[in-house]
């Protein structure tokens, strides 16, 4: 999107003889590399056109095309040392880069890598302020943050035994202050540099004659310069407080493998690692192949003349309307999954498409997979595991025992809501270890006599010192946590859910958790798992606050065999869905 029809070339100068921190630039943050963070506020800016970084380093070039950015030229060695002011790096670039591609940027915009915190509505907001007051003839817009505790009052010069104020225009008398005294004090934060082409090469300057400040919080100006800087953003980053979450380019291949065969199929599901099944389709079928179908835009492209669709388990997108408006002749859908949460089923019915899962069928019953991890969250909710390994990371070991102290599982009561497979399975593995094992469900019955049956489901829950829920999402399932179900658990009890997140009614378990301070739960799953707004969900909000509730990111089925064994089966799908239909 332009702005006011102009374009915007953002620049990363990013040189490899930091001092300071070796190769800061690309020293680690959470497990990305810091420059990474500034390449993806600009790539999620409304307004940029090009992004490019100047450097004289092999390995940072390599890092940034990694992560989405381009390197178009390197960096010369005499604008590369630490003498060099950042404005002549910068001009350098964009002339440069300009000459290069013979082209005019109206705006350029600086972005610093030491400012992980710096996201792309700042951005945006900086360039919208240049735009506005171009009429005006301004330079530039700075970015700045309040000096806080850190005003002029309170700096002081320090000789040998001698204190004196720093500032003569701001004294401290007496050597006393409050902060709400002081009159409002900035200092550039470091992380935006908006000017006008102008500027930067006629004037030879960041800032110009006339300039305008974009403010910014303290959290979001925090600058990377000192190795307690990155254990300060680190852990604010592990606490949820990013604004950027990069991400390593994966080039979408795709893959037209044309035969004979009429049958045209499209491949979003992951087969790479199980060549077998590969191998059959490409034998006997039209096969489009999309490696890393992360965008939809990939999809839609390549659907509007398929026949049938084997898609990913779990997308980033819903598979709507919205996906399949130009696929006129599709006539079936297989996920390997048995979940279908990430298909709208009722377009395809409108639609008459077919929908295959790995529900009810004879393969999915070898799958253990989520029945592991249902029981590891089992044992993680009575042994305070993961607070322990949280504990070592923080420097402590046994100083907080009330912290760490779990509960043996034997003799406790175990009731699970669903009896199929995930549920069946982990009351064999809660049984060995000496858990009486109680289950609702009324399809189902259990051969080990040790299992008792409930006919009244809020009878269990009452006895129960942890509840499982492992059941299909259907009309009579959706919204089954509710506040009726959660008000017969006991204060205490433990709640699993690895089914499906539109079972639980969030918001009432929140309330049980905020009521019954005993009370934990852990989940695998949450609603609207295909919308990208992580931080709207409530659940998700809750838990970075609050040690009663542990998430994980829908992850209980991914081994290397579970995914086997789909695919295996999600091929046999294919072979039973196309018997018996007609194809032009």
């Amino acid at each position: 999107m332009a702005i006011n029809k102009k374009k915007v070339l953002a620049v990363i100068l990013a040189r490899g003889g930091s001092k300071g921190i070796k190769l800061k630039n690309i020293v680690d943050l959470a497990n990305n590399p810091l420059i990474s963070y500034t390449i993806e506020a600009a790539k999620n800016s409304k307004y940029i056109d090009e992004i490019i970084v100047s450097t004289d380093n092999k390995k940072i070039a390599k890092v940034v095309v990694e992560y989405g950015a381009q390197v178009p030229f390197f960096r010369e060695k005499k604008l590369s040392g630490d003498k060099i002011s950042s404005v002549d790096a910068l001009h350098d670039a964009v002339f440069r880069y300009q000459k290069l591609k013979n082209c005019f940027y109206d705006y350029i915009i600086e972005l610093p890598c030491v400012s992980p915190f710096r996201g792309p509505n700042h951005i945006d907001e900086a360039l919208e302020i240049l735009a506005k007051s171009n009429r005006n003839k301004i330079d530039s817009v700075t970015a700045y943050v309040n000096t806080g505790e850190k005003h002029p009052t309170r700096l002081k010069r320090i000789n040998k035994s001698t204190i004196s104020d720093f500032c003569k225009e701001y004294p401290e008398k007496n050597q006393i202050s409050r902060r709400q005294d002081f009159e409002p004090c900035y200092i550039r934060n470091g992380s935006i540099y908006a000017m006008t082409n102008d500027c930067l090469l006629n004037q030879r300057s960041r800032h110009g004659r006339y300039m305008k400040p974009y403010i910014m919080s303290p959290l979001h100006s925090i600058n990377i310069d000192e190795k307690f800087d990155l254990v300060l953003a680190d852990s604010l980053i592990k606490n949820g407080y990013a604004v950027n979450f990069p991400k390593k380019i994966q080039k979408i291949k795709i893959s037209r493998l044309r035969n004979k065969k009429k049958i045209k199929l499209l491949v979003s599901a992951n087969l790479d690692f199980i060549p077998e099944i590969k191998k059959k389709m490409i034998e006997n079928y039209n096969c489009i192949f999309i490696k890393n179908d992360a965008h939809a835009t990939n999809i839609k492209k390549e659907i509007a003349d398929v026949d049938g669709w084997i898609c990913s388990p779990c997308p980033s997108y819903k598979i709507d309307k919205a996906i399949l408006t130009k696929a006129k002749k599709i006539k079936f859908i297989i996920t390997p999954s048995t979940g279908t949460t990430h298909i709208d089923l009722e377009y395809l019915k409108i639609k008459k498409i077919k929908i295959k899962s790995l529900k009810n069928t004879k393969l999915v019953n070898q799958i253990y997979a989520s029945s592991e991890f249902t029981f590891l969250m089992l044992m993680n909710a009575f042994k305070n595991f993961y607070n322990g390994a949280l504990n070592v990371k923080m420097g402590y070991w046994r100083q907080n025992e009330g912290y760490l102290r779990g509960n043996e599982l034997t003799n406790k009561t175990l009731g699970i809501v669903g009896f199929g497979r995930i549920g069946s399975n982990v009351a064999k593995y809660a049984y060995s270890m000496g858990m009486k094992i109680g289950f609702y469900d009324p399809d189902k019955k259990s051969k080990n006599k040790n299992f008792r049956k409930f006919q009244n489901m809020f009878e269990m829950l009452k006895k129960s010192d942890a509840v499982i829920v492992s059941v299909h999402l259907d009309h009579l399932t959706k919204n089954l946590v509710n506040k009726k179900f959660l008000s017969f658990m006991k204060n205490g009890s433990i709640f699993i859910n690895s089914s499906r997140g539109e079972i639980v009614n969030e918001k009432e378990l929140i309330r049980y958790l905020r009521k019954n301070e005993k009370s934990k739960a852990i989940i695998d799953v949450i609603q609207n798992e295909q919308s990208k707004e992580l931080k709207k969900n409530i659940l998700y909000n809750f838990s970075k606050t609050n040690n009663q509730l542990l998430i994980t990111p829908h992850m209980a089925g991914l081994t290397f065999e579970s995914e086997t064994k789909a695919a295996i089966q999600t091929y046999d799908n294919l072979k039973q869905v196309l018997r018996g239909m007609r194809f032009e």
